[in-house]
């Protein structure tokens, strides 16, 4: 017989959020490993002694991190989340009253732009999960470096030609050849404007975005049609994937990557007690200037060989190629290919949703301090 449903519905509900978070949830290994204690201190200087209290700035970060885990990166369906999300909100710690409705939207952004932007919180953040790491012997000597492309919130309608100082009679006759009898043309939409670009040269020393001015024209150089975006780059262990640095700027062709990547070492060196022996990358950074670097460091340079170069230190490389490690390091190289994939395909890291290179920045130290939780709930042992 086909049954029927037949809902008895209770007059009271006792309710536990936590029942409803399973043994094997992400969510339940990685809220351990979050120090909500630690974030209040850091966050004190930047709230002031008088006023009416604020929401707690450890449910904001929790909630933040929580939407890029599920893939959530727009604010407003970040609050649809919280409002319906029992596991979201549990994580947060909106468990104990489930009558008490999440914040506006705007809370995100107005914190983000009158405390958070400025403070490398987010940074500090990142760094401490790295120490972990290193505190419980999980990060390798042997690292990789690589850059990806990330799109901008910006679209290729919204690059203009810079302005430049006209002189006098060059603008009266641009402004002569605006004073025509004819028919205006019909009004355009506000939000996506009719452009054409066919037959016009547009690159980064002529054009600029009014959108984010900071966002470049970028590809890789293979044929890929140029995209709006900023170049971001990585410093990862191969034992665990455990991302050691994370640095992000404007598009500068092969430079920001060869840059980044030596201010990356440089960078982990000061910050944390460890000292990194090999780097794998791949043949974009067989550069003179960066296989020198590393040697001056003391790293060995497992980068792809070029047949190209005569100097004495491109011979080297060529050399090392011929070693097991080399060959083993090279067979680890797209582990960090693996990590952008999946920063990109499940964390809403395909595209950047802020503006601005501050703002950018903030958003991919908290990708980062995403991916280094996920392999540290895995890694540790579960908490009593």
């Amino acid at each position: 017989m086909m049954g029927t449903a037949d809902p008895q519905p209770s007059m009271f509900y006792h309710i536990n959020l936590e029942q409803y978070v399973t043994a094997d949830h992400p969510m339940r290994k990685i809220r351990p490993l979050i120090d909500t204690r630690r974030i209040r201190p850091l966050c004190e200087p930047l709230y002031a002694e008088t006023g009416r209290p604020s929401i707690p700035p450890e449910q904001l970060f929790l909630a933040l991190l929580g939407g890029y885990l599920l893939g959530v990166t727009s604010e407003r369906a970040l609050v649809r989340e919280l409002t319906g999300n029992l596991v979201l909100r549990w994580c947060v710690g909106l468990d104990l009253d489930l009558d008490q409705m999440p914040w506006d939207h705007s809370t995100f952004s107005q914190n983000r732009k009158r405390r958070f932007t400025e403070s490398g919180l987010l940074e500090r953040l990142f760094d401490e999960t790295v120490a972990l790491a290193i505190t419980q012997k999980l990060v390798s000597q042997h690292t990789r470096l690589d850059g990806t492309l990330v799109q901008a919130n910006a679209s290729h309608k919204s690059f203009v030609p810079m302005e430049v100082f006209l002189k006098l009679e060059e603008y009266k006759r641009r402004i002569r050849s605006l004073d025509t009898d004819a028919a205006p043309e019909p009004p355009q939409d506000p939000g996506n404007p009719t452009v054409m670009f066919r037959g016009a040269r547009r690159s980064n020393q002529t054009h600029v975005s009014t959108t984010d001015p900071d966002a470049k024209l970028a590809n890789k150089g293979n044929g890929t049609a140029a995209m709006v975006g900023y170049t971001v780059n990585g410093l990862m262990e191969t034992r665990h994937r455990l991302l050691l640095g994370l640095n992000v700027e404007s598009f500068r062709g092969p430079a920001s990557e060869m840059d980044a990547g030596r201010a990356l070492l440089d960078r982990f060196h000061a910050t944390q007690d460890l000292r990194i022996q090999t780097v794998g990358a791949d043949k974009g950074y067989c550069a003179k200037p960066v296989l020198t670097a590393l040697v001056r460091r003391r790293i060995t340079p497992h980068i792809a060989a070029k047949t190209t170069g005569r100097e004495a230190i491109h011979q080297r490389v060529r050399r090392l190629s011929r070693a097991v490690g080399y060959r083993l390091s090279q067979r680890a190289r797209k582990k960090i290919e693996e990590l952008w994939g999946e920063a990109k395909c499940w964390h809403g890291f395909r595209r950047f949703q802020r503006r601005g290179l501050l703002q950018v920045r903030d958003e991919a130290y908290l990708m980062g301090w995403l991916l280094n939780l996920t392999r540290l709930a895995t890694l540790l042992p579960a908490p009593a």
